[in-house]
């Protein structure tokens, strides 16, 4: 776990080191660059395997055929190691970056589909010219590029590479209007233009003067033949391939923990975890104190009691992190960390638990997500299987029941569901599947946006490239399948692991997720419908797994927010904060808004009218992104 940097083309080689200081959070455990003529490699180092000096980076193979600068972790390296080691290859450490750069000699990119792990990294290979950048199937790990006169250049965080001379910092419309819309930008779009992310599961090649080739290594989503299975083989199955995914994710030379919320999926882990340490003592677990009842009108659900069940079941000692409510008023601090304008408040826990494992002594943390992506657990998957009862009505109807919603208030959680629900009732159903993503229409959103950032016709839409990708998928996909592709494609890689990478490094800590275990994730996709979401039970096959291993009352709670009461906070201080921006004339001065269109989505949102509150959050956000990060 660390952060990496470097370029190739025309560069100063005393760029590595401003491109690393920039991200020196990702590595507070020592820093080195290494540059070559056109290519250059930066490394900030969090250990976690190897400790010693022979684990530094960039780090070249044993025959010096290629250097590598290394994020994450290879969960499988021993195996590969001795692989490599049968082959003849004699190591000097013990590290999984060794190992690496090893296999990158002998196999090229062909190892990549071998690696079991979360992983963002870049090679140079001297005698071929060129450089090879990889980030891991699941997206856990973050890798962002761009290209400018001088050549191109990457890192693990944006900020990094605002260092790069001549980057071009024009706002990309679409990718603002995203992060209001779904809370993140989709694919590989980012709030500048010049600036991309490595797509999850995809290496990319540059070599001097060429555009960059992007290839694929991994497989497509659900491509695993649906099997009969049993409800014996579908609970054994499952409780098989998540022990196999603990255990292969406890490899660490440094302490190791958990966060512990209290629902199914940390509480499923905490139990594999301690089968697999030596004493309770070593799988400390870590969670946020509970939420007053004003919060839980938010539809925020008590976790503390939940984690303390679980924590006295299991012996295994709890820490209680704290944050109050003048932590979430430093959002520029926030969105500096987060590296994109992600409108979130659950960043602020994150870095609270992680904060307080890091004081423990912890380094590493294994986290619950991943559960809801593959086997359900949001509410839009409730609202999917609803659409049996009335999705066979004919268009006209359907616009009825569109209209009906139109009319129902937001004031309460069940009316922003229920006016949610049917909103684009009569869409096509790719179109349907995909807006169920989003937090407010587009056309609601256009008055508060400067004319030239509003969507028309011609735009590119928030929900596009969802729309798109589901023609990556083979045909008899199911409705319920399709809309995990999308969870796992765009909501987790774009919007969930990204804010859990950010924060967590801002610590100095890994999280580590074993639900995208590959072996657990192709399991998953071999599992009928029902075996995920039963009726309005989700995650039905993991509940039924954990019977009789966790406390009833956990695996039968009812779901929880893992944020902040947004709304309280937008009908106080935040709205405030975005009144004072709006008729200031700061929100117009950033060319993206329109303060008074502001003014009345602000308005509407308090008086029930819309449920903008996460939009409202993103405009406060953007507005800090623009300030923070276009001006040099």
């Amino acid at each position: 776990m660390c952060g990496i940097a470097g370029y190739l083309g025309a560069f100063r080689p005393e760029l590595l080191a401003e491109m690393g200081q920039a991200q020196a959070h990702r590595g507070p455990d020592g820093a080195d660059v290494w540059s070559d003529g056109p290519a250059g490699l930066s490394h900030v180092r969090l250990s976690i395997i190897d400790l010693s000096p022979a684990g530094r980076q960039p780090m070249w193979d044993a025959a010096q055929q290629v250097i590598v600068t290394f994020n994450g972790e290879i969960y499988n390296y021993r195996e590969l190691r001795q692989r490599l080691e049968r082959d003849g290859v004699v190591f000097r450490g013990s590290s999984d970056t060794e190992v690496l750069a090893n296999l990158l000699a002998r196999h090229g990119e062909k190892c990549l589909p071998w690696l079991n792990g979360i992983f963002a990294f870049a090679a140079w290979f001297p005698a071929e010219r060129r450089m090879m950048v990889a980030r891991d199937a699941a997206g856990v790990k973050p890798l962002y590029w761009a290209k400018t006169s001088a050549g191109f250049g990457f890192a693990s965080e944006i900020k990094a590479l605002r260092h790069l001379p001549g980057l071009d910092l024009t706002l990309d419309a679409a990718a603002i209007t995203s992060y209001l819309t779904l809370l993140y930008t989709p694919g590989d779009s980012t709030p500048f233009k010049a600036v991309r992310k490595v797509r999850p599961g995809t290496w990319m090649e540059w070599r001097e003067g060429q555009e960059p080739r992007v290839t694929r290594f991994s497989a497509p989503n659900f491509v695993q033949e649906i099997q009969p299975f049993t409800e014996k083989q579908a609970k054994e199955g499952l409780r098989h391939y998540l022990d196999q995914a603990v255990r292969r994710q406890m490899v660490s030379d440094v302490p190791l923990g958990g966060f512990l919320s209290g629902g199914v999926d940390s509480s499923a882990i905490a139990y594999y975890a301690l089968r697999h340490v030596a004493t309770l003592a070593d799988y400390p677990c870590f969670t946020l104190p509970a939420h007053s009842a004003a919060d839980r009108a938010e539809g925020f659900v008590d976790d503390f009691p939940y984690a303390q069940q679980v924590s006295a079941a299991f012996g295994t000692p709890l820490h209680v992190a704290r944050m109050d409510e003048a932590e979430v008023e430093n959002l520029d601090w926030m969105v500096w960390q987060l590296d994109e304008p992600t409108p979130d408040l659950a960043a602020f826990t994150a870095h609270a638990i992680c904060r307080t494992a890091r004081e423990q002594g912890v380094k590493v943390l294994l986290s619950g997500s991943g559960g809801d992506d593959l086997f359900t657990g949001y509410r839009r998957h409730l609202a999917l299987q609803g659409e049996r009862y009335w999705a066979w009505l004919p268009r006209p109807l359907r616009a009825g029941l569109r209209g009906f919603s139109s009319r129902i208030g937001t004031g309460t959680a069940l009316g922003r569901r229920a006016s949610k629900l049917f909103r684009y009732a009569d869409a096509p159903p790719p179109v349907r599947l995909a807006s169920y993503f989003l937090w407010l229409q587009e056309d609601t959103l256009a008055p508060a946006l400067a004319p030239a950032f509003r969507p028309s016709p011609e735009s590119v839409h928030s929900v596009d490239p969802l729309i798109a990708s589901l023609a990556e998928l083979s045909a008899g996909t199911s409705r319920l399948n399709q809309m995990l592709h999308l969870d796992r494609s765009f909501f987790l890689a774009d919007h969930n692991l990204n804010y859990t990478d950010k924060m967590a490094m801002a610590c100095g800590v890994e999280v580590r997720v074993p639900f995208l275990d590959p072996d657990l994730v192709a399991f998953s996709e071999r599992l009928a419908d029902g075996w995920k979401q039963h009726g309005v039970t989700g995650k039905y096959v993991l509940r039924e797994a954990m019977r009789g291993i966790l406390p009833d009352s956990v695996l039968d709670r009812p779901k929880s927010g893992f944020g902040f009461p947004l709304r309280r906070l937008m009908q106080g201080s935040y709205g405030r904060r975005l009144e004072e921006l709006a008729r200031s004339g700061r929100l117009d001065a950033t060319g993206v808004f329109d303060g008074q269109g502001v003014l009345t989505l602000l308005e509407a949102d308090r008086r029930g009218q819309v449920d903008a509150a996460y939009p409202l959050l993103g405009i406060l956000c953007v507005e800090s992104w623009i300030r923070q990060f276009t001006s040099k």
